[in-house]
């Protein structure tokens, strides 16, 4: 079975053929749609204007495309701006003044077009990153209309057609607006002073931002419909859309549709709801929503969105609350780390001071030995006399100074496992005789080859 992405790129490399038939008015991927009832099948799905149950064979959508089932759905996707001449009552489910700018409100802008005046609606608050400030998003033909369009032009919330007052609730002016293959947005600023919060009307403080998926439950709050529940159902959607004098039929790629959740409310969007921004069961952002057919609707994927118009989501104070709280967990966290670190360094430090002190020990334990091992055995002047030594030191001077090289040893040699040496054999006693001499020095001999093995053996590598 192929995979989304193995669709999508079968849906790209066919689409424009079916966009060009007459009728066509976009190609997705998303789910078949059986008898009125959508199914989990995932199809190449052309969109038409009106269902026609007799087509030239030459503009028919066949039952698979290179092995991909297909399906035609009845779409005729229209601007979702609602335009009405000067004297035309309020015909909005929302036409409250806000204090405090947010979200899913009315909006449209101050000058009259063509005799007609426009509302839509604020689909969130976001932060300009060029000066870090706050501004309203919203559609390019919600706040711009046509070609005619200048920056700072100013709007008004709510909108004129629901009971606006230029210039009184004039709200903040054109930034920057764009309407390209991808993006249908424009940036209005927020005049100084004026409240504005993260928040959409009737769904809460907004989280970030998602990338739209199939299936995924959404939610909208607009000028028109209100709050309305609806499901992805479609997406790389190559659509054409009317703009109308001055501008023409657009074709924008990549968009993402939504199907009404029928069982809460006939349609997702209508007329005047262009500009809402379409959230997720959690609080983030997917798409801004600026066309629809019927119970179908269009809107640009959040990502390209704010991409294009180069602007920021600005999330909920509480959000930055746990961002920050969660970045003082971080930084302890970091800083627990430093000091177990810190620690390592120290034992490491200890460890290396203490490897070089028994080296050290080692070194001058060696030294020691060495200094045992170069005692010259005295050799007897003459028969029971060993006579003077070089140096004219006698035995009991080479036995004194063994002693004392004896006593230093102590790092290895316990006092309790020292020779008691307090009372020396040749204090006030008789003369060795030459067989004692003998035993002497080969005594003598021994510890001094059993002191330069040992020396060996400590100056080998440490284990």
């Amino acid at each position: 079975m192929s995979t989304l992405d193995e669709l999508i790129a079968i849906k790209q490399q066919v689409e424009q053929q079916y966009l060009g038939r007459p009728g066509v008015t976009g190609v997705d991927v998303g789910y078949k749609v059986v008898g009125g009832v959508q199914t989990d099948q995932l199809a190449i799905r052309v969109h038409v204007e009106e269902k026609k149950t007799r087509v030239p064979a030459a503009e028919k959508v066949p039952a698979e495309i290179d092995g991909v089932v297909t399906d035609v759905l009845e779409r005729a996707y229209q601007l979702q701006v609602v335009s009405e001449p000067l004297d035309v009552g309020v015909q909005a489910v929302d036409t409250n003044h806000y204090p405090t700018l947010q979200g899913g409100i009315s909006m449209g802008p101050s000058r009259v077009i063509g005799g007609s005046i426009f509302a839509g609606t604020l689909g969130a608050i976001v932060v300009d990153n060029t000066n870090n400030q706050h501004a309203a998003l919203t559609n390019f033909h919600v706040a711009c209309v046509d070609s005619s369009w200048a920056v700072g032009n100013r709007m008004v919330q709510p909108s004129r057609i629901d009971t606006g007052v230029v210039p009184g609730d004039e709200f903040g002016g054109i930034v920057r607006a764009v309407l390209s293959g991808h993006v249908d947005g424009s940036v209005v600023s927020i005049d100084s002073g004026r409240a504005n919060s993260a928040e959409v009307a009737e769904i809460g403080t907004v989280k970030g931002t998602k990338t739209a998926t199939l299936g995924m439950a959404v939610r909208k709050r607009g000028r028109t419909t209100g709050l309305t529940y609806g499901s992805v159902d479609g997406l790389s959607l190559t659509v054409n859309v009317d703009y109308g004098d001055g501008i023409g039929v657009k074709q924008l790629t990549d968009q993402v549709s939504i199907a009404a959740d029928t069982t809460k409310n006939a349609m997702f969007s209508d007329h005047g709801d262009s500009g809402s921004v379409i959230v997720d069961g959690s609080g983030y952002v997917v798409g801004l929503l600026f066309a629809g057919a019927g119970a179908g609707t269009v809107a640009n994927p959040i990502a390209s969105v704010l991409s294009e118009l180069n602007v920021s989501m600005l999330v909920g104070k509480a959000l930055l609350k746990d961002f920050k709280d969660g970045r003082k967990d971080i930084i302890k966290d970091k800083e627990l780390l430093k000091e177990r670190k810190d620690l390592i360094k120290e034992h490491k430090e200890f460890a290396k001071e203490l490897r070089k002190d028994v080296i050290k020990e080692r070194v001058l334990e060696g030294k020691m030995l060495k200094d045992i091992r170069d005692i010259e055995i005295p050799k007897p002047g003459r028969p029971g006399d060993p006579g003077p030594v070089e140096g004219g030191r006698s035995v009991d001077d080479r036995l004194g100074a063994i002693e004392q090289q004896l006593a230093a040893l102590t790092s290895f040699i316990d006092q309790d496992q020292r020779p008691d040496l307090s009372s020396s054999a040749f204090s006030g006693e008789a003369e060795p005789g030459p067989d004692e001499l003998q035993a002497l020095r080969a005594e003598l001999e021994n510890q001094v080859t059993e002191a330069a093995a040992a020396k060996a053996e400590f100056d080998g590598p440490m284990a």
